[in-house]
């Protein structure tokens, strides 16, 4: 996606394009396995559409770096470029994201979903990559949402991409938080005693 003439070779175009493709399919993949593990089990759902301020982060943060480096802004703000060895570590967390979220989702098995809601039989998961962070699954996205904007060498891509997913993301946790207290009561508020951090292990 977007234009190969932002990149300093087409090998690093490709790279970027396979990159991305990969993360647009792990999340269908995901979708797929969660739409699958939806029992007959009753299930109690408290959304309040935060799946949709999901999605709207989610597709900003992979448009977010080729739209700042498009004819579409203005030249001052197109030529906001982090240095080039940007442009591999943006790679290597779009891959790395992609892998922390499929972990904390296969982790989850059956109690993933991708709107929030609980059922009767759920059981708390508190290991994995949940001992360390209480909504990994949303890390791994960010995570790899950021590389886009990284790949693209874009500051103000990965300024708005932090700025946009932090809002929704902690919007859609709070919901999702509530929902497990709700289910879970003092067990949860254990866990949130235990695991403090909601996305990043020392900073929040």
């Amino acid at each position: 996606m977007g234009d190969p003439s932002k990149f300093s070779s087409i090998t690093e175009y490709y790279i970027v394009f396979y990159a991305i493709a990969i993360l647009v399919l792990s999340e269908l993949a995901i979708w797929l396995f969660s739409s699958k593990g939806r029992g007959k089990e009753k299930r109690k759902s408290a959304d309040s559409g935060t799946v949709w301020l999901i999605i709207i982060g989610w597709c900003w943060g992979v448009i977010a770096g080729a739209f700042f480096r498009s004819q579409s802004v203005p030249d001052f703000i197109r030529s906001w470029l982090l240095p080039h060895f940007c442009y591999y570590i943006g790679v290597v967390f779009i891959i790395l994201g992609v892998f922390i979220r499929c972990t904390a989702v296969l982790t989850l098995k059956k109690a993933f979903t991708l709107q929030v809601q609980t059922t009767s039989d759920q059981h708390l998961v508190k290991t994995g990559l949940y001992h360390f962070v209480r909504n990994p699954a949303y890390t791994g996205s960010m995570v790899s949402l950021l590389g886009v904007s990284l790949a693209y060498r874009s500051i103000p891509g990965a300024i708005s991409v932090m700025i946009v997913c932090l809002i929704c993301y902690s919007i859609r946790i709070s919901i999702e938080e509530t929902a497990l207290k709700n289910q879970f009561h003092d067990e949860f508020e254990r866990y949130c005693k235990e695991t403090k951090y909601r996305l990043i292990p020392g900073i929040y």
